[in-house]
């Protein structure tokens, strides 16, 4: 049996308030499994216990797209007992949501959207580019079909700083 802080039900319910407190946004269960299981006492089939509850009880739900979030009553009761939570357990926590936090940031300025064409004419596929403080960069291409339209996207999410990069030195040359 693995040693850790976490014992209970209870512990691991608040564990997962904290969690979901402090991340920028909805998470998926992956996400929320791989915060939660950062002390060797919890076990999974606890969290998935842990978690059912707290959906029952209104503490966390789930949004259109699956994603697990806080809703205002699991932040009161959250914030009440986060202080009961091991030191040890609290900073690792902290440290893990601070990766996840810096992907969801990144995820949240690398977009794109397919849409199918009016006329019939094939896909737009749009890349959409943001920083800190709004929008550097949206731009539409024609794409024959769906799938193409799939990759296009795909690529830009891989290396959008490169585009953007070729792009202005591009329009920036003599």
């Amino acid at each position: 049996m693995a040693v850790g802080f976490i014992k209970t039900t209870l512990e691991i319910m608040e564990l997962i308030l904290y969690i979901l407190a402090r991340v920028d946004g909805p998470v998926t269960m992956g996400e929320l499994t791989d915060l939660a299981l950062c002390d060797e006492g919890v076990d999974y089939f606890q969290f998935a216990d842990a978690l059912g509850r707290l959906e029952e009880t209104g503490h966390i739900r789930k949004d259109a797209e699956d994603k697990i979030l806080i809703t205002s009553k699991g932040r009161i009761n959250g914030e009440t007992t986060e202080e009961e939570l091991p030191y040890s357990v609290r900073v690792r926590c902290d440290r893990n949501v601070a990766r996840v936090n810096k992907q969801l940031q990144r995820q949240r300025q690398i977009r794109t959207e397919i849409s199918s064409r009016p006329d019939g004419s094939g896909y737009t596929a749009k890349f959409i580019l943001d920083d800190d403080h709004g929008n550097i960069m949206t731009l539409d291409m024609l794409a024959p079909d769906a799938t193409q339209a799939e990759i296009l996207c795909s690529a830009f999410k891989s290396k959008p700083e490169k585009l953007y990069n070729t792009i202005l030195n591009f329009l920036l040359e003599d």
